[in-house]
Order: structure tokens, then C-alpha cells, then sequence
């Protein structure tokens, strides 16, 4: 029973990690109380968290070289519970841009170590089923927020903010059922990932895997500030819907997640290639969807595939990168994650200046998917013809 209370309280530590674009539906009233700022601005106050997860990934050596790993994590807890839930209480524009701003970091603190905490608790089949519910957790808590976020506009756009105060319940559940990591401390690793640092080829392999978990991260981030509007504009639903249907794409992570390791056993290195077509070709329907119902489906289709791109690259992190290096790993790709989606409004903004269209994004975002893939394609072509020599 401990054992199972452990696992539990370490997948929660990923509950909150896409929290911060959980507000989006929350997008058209806050542009309505900011009536005198552009709407880019408003917007910037969804995605500036990301931008200092980035920054605080960039340290992470530093800061596991000075924190304990429950130092860190206690930490991160408490400025996303605290910082998350202060626009409820105050609205100015710019403190409520400081508070984001602080909410980042502490994501930042506990991102790469959530991940990491499993590879260095778990091996073999258990570690693939622990990364699996891992991507589960990640997006279900990202569902489950959008969905509260939806009736908590009910009330008020500002009370949609209060789904960051359940973090001090993850902290609550980590300090009582995760015990001391085992091994090495955190200090040792970063001692020890200092003395042997990733080499280049290995280097070019995290970037990589960087790249497209930050194509992939910047489709969701998109999908979340594009889609209410889509709803509300076309005359599809209302935002309390428009919640509805991101929600559906979230709760998609739960198959996803349960799904993984039996994906893994029969595609094995072609599982992330054949995701990345699962994915273009969900983005491609979405182009024609004229009802509530097809995109919802659609959306559900590119949640499914987005889980199981990212689920599959940490994987591969952990069987290919030594653990003492794995922190680093995975924090470089982490950085990706979030300059995908710290960068989703330029990244729309760069798209409507080139093609002026509603649906533009989609096809370009579905088009960079297909890349990829014929990428990873002719590297696994390469593998085989190499190994068969």
C-alpha cells in the first residue's frame, strides 16, 4: 500500500505541469476586462509562464547542486500554489503578469524532476508503465483543470485561477508518501554529470528529440488559444464548450498512457515516426471540421498522438542517455517543451502575417509534423541498413 501511495504521490507531481495554458477559455472574458491592452498582451499572460520554465530549467544544474531534491520540489509546490491563485484575489494587469511570471518557476523547479525522479526509482517494464502514467497524469490534470476552469467562469474569469491553489494537496501528498530518493543524492548526480558531460553525439540526439517535443508542445499550446475562439466565432458553442472540447483532448492522455508500453512492444523505434504522421493527419481533419462534435474529435485525435510523441521521446531519453546525465537530458529537452510553448503566440502571429486565413495554422502545423516524420524515417532507414551491414 505504501508502495502504490508512492507512485501515486509522484505522478501527482506532473498533474500541474501544463496548468499554466488551463486558463485559456478564460481568454475572451480577460480580453474584455483588459479592454485597453492588445490582445497579444492579454494572451502573453497564458503563455509568459513558460518563458521562465525555460529559465529555470537553464539552471537546473545550479539549483540541484544547491537544493535537495525535496527542497526543490516543496519550493516549486508552493509558488505555483500561492503565485498561480493570486489573480484571484488582485487583477491588475501587471501584477497579475508578475504573479504568471513567478508560477513559471516554480514549474520550472519541479518540471525536469518529475520526470527524472521516475527513471531514477524505476527500471525495466515498471519505469516504461511509470513513464506512461506519467504522460497520463500530465494530461489528465491538464483536463481536469481546463474542465474546472470552464465552470469556474460561471463565476468570474478571475476565479478560474483558483485551480492553482489544489497544489498545495500535490505537496501535501508528496511530503508524506515519497521518501528520500534512493542512491546518489542530487548533488552527487550533478557532480557526477559534470565530471562526464553528454558527448556530441549524444548532444545532437537530446537537441533533437528537443526539436520535436517543442514542435510538438507548441501544437497544444496553439490548439488551447485558437480553439475558443474557433467555437465562439464560427457560432460552434460557447466558451464553457470550447473548454469542453480541450478538455476531451486531455482526457485523452489516460489511453494514451495506458496504451504506451503495449505501442512500444509492437513499433518499438518506429512508434515516434508513426505518432508524428498520427499526428499531421488529425491536424489535417481539423481543417475541415464545421461542428462542435467533428473537432472535438479531431482535437481528441491529436491528444492521443501528442501523448504518446512525448511519452515516447523521455523514453528514449532513459534507455539511451546514462543516468548521470539523465537530469541534464531531460532538462534540455523540457527547455524545448517550453519554448514551443512560450513561443505559440509569435508562432501565430508569424503564420497570419504570411497566410491570412482562419485554419492557416493547422495546415502548417500539420505540415512540419509530416517533416518530421519523413525525418525520422530516413534515420531508421539508416539504422537498419546499418546494422544490416
Amino acid at each position: 500500500m505504501k508502495k502504490i501511495a508512492e507512485k501515486i504521490s509522484l505522478l501527482g507531481l506532473s498533474l500541474m505541469l501544463i496548468s499554466s495554458f488551463s486558463i485559456s477559455s478564460a481568454l475572451p472574458q480577460m480580453l474584455v476586462y483588459y479592454k485597453g491592452y492588445p490582445a497579444d498582451q492579454v494572451e502573453f499572460l497564458v503563455s509568459i509562464p513558460s518563458f521562465f520554465v525555460v529559465v529555470m530549467l537553464l539552471a537546473n544544474g545550479y539549483l540541484v547542486r544547491r537544493l535537495s531534491e525535496r527542497q526543490l520540489i516543496v519550493t516549486g509546490l508552493l509558488c505555483v500554489s500561492l503565485a498561480g491563485s493570486f489573480p484571484l484575489f488582485v487583477q491588475a494587469y501587471w501584477l497579475v503578469l508578475l504573479s504568471r511570471a513567478v508560477l513559471g518557476m516554480g514549474l520550472g523547479m519541479i518540471n525536469a524532476k518529475a520526470i527524472s525522479i521516475i527513471s531514477e526509482r524505476y527500471s525495466g517494464k515498471e519505469r516504461v508503465q511509470m513513464l506512461g502514467l506519467r504522460g497520463s497524469a500530465e494530461v489528465v490534470g491538464g483536463a481536469v483543470f481546463t474542465l474546472a476552469v470552464g465552470q469556474l467562469l460561471r463565476l468570474s474569469w478571475s476565479w478560474s485561477f483558483a485551480i492553482y491553489a489544489f497544489g498545495l494537496v500535490i505537496l501535501l501528498a508528496y511530503l508524506v508518501c515519497v521518501p528520500q530518493g534512493p542512491g546518489q543524492t542530487d548533488k552527487h548526480l550533478a557532480q557526477s554529470s559534470q565530471k562526464t558531460p553528454l558527448s556530441l553525439m549524444q548532444w545532437g540526439k537530446v537537441i533533437w528529440l528537443a526539436i520535436i517535443s517543442s514542435w510538438t508542445v507548441a501544437i497544444s499550446s496553439v490548439l488551447n488559444l485558437r480553439i475558443p475562439f474557433l467555437v465562439s466565432q464560427s457560432g460552434m458553442g460557447t466558451a464553457t464548450q470550447a473548454s469542453y472540447v480541450l478538455t476531451a483532448q486531455q482526457l485523452t492522455g489516460i489511453v494514451s498512457g495506458m496504451c504506451f508500453a503495449f505501442l512500444l512492444s509492437r513499433l518499438k523505434r518506429h512508434l515516434l515516426l508513426v505518432s508524428c504522421f498520427g499526428l499531421a493527419i488529425a491536424l489535417f481533419m481539423m481543417t475541415q471540421v464545421t461542428s462542435l462534435g467533428l473537432l472535438a474529435l479531431s482535437d481528441v485525435a491529436v491528444g492521443f498522438f501528442y501523448s504518446i510523441v512525448l511519452t515516447a521521446i523521455f523514453n528514449q531519453l532513459s534507455e539511451t542517455i546514462p543516468f548521470a546525465q539523465l537530469n541534464t537530458a531531460t532538462a534540455v529537452v523540457l527547455v524545448g517543451c517550453n519554448l514551443g510553448s512560450a513561443l505559440s503566440p509569435y508562432l501565430l502571429k508569424a503564420i497570419a502575417m504570411v497566410w491570412d486565413s482562419p485554419k492557416a495554422f493547422l495546415v502548417v502545423l500539420a505540415s512540419v509534423c509530416v517533416f518530421i516524420g519523413l525525418v525520422l524515417v530516413f534515420q531508421n532507414t539508416k539504422k537498419e541498413v546499418t546494422h544490416a551491414s
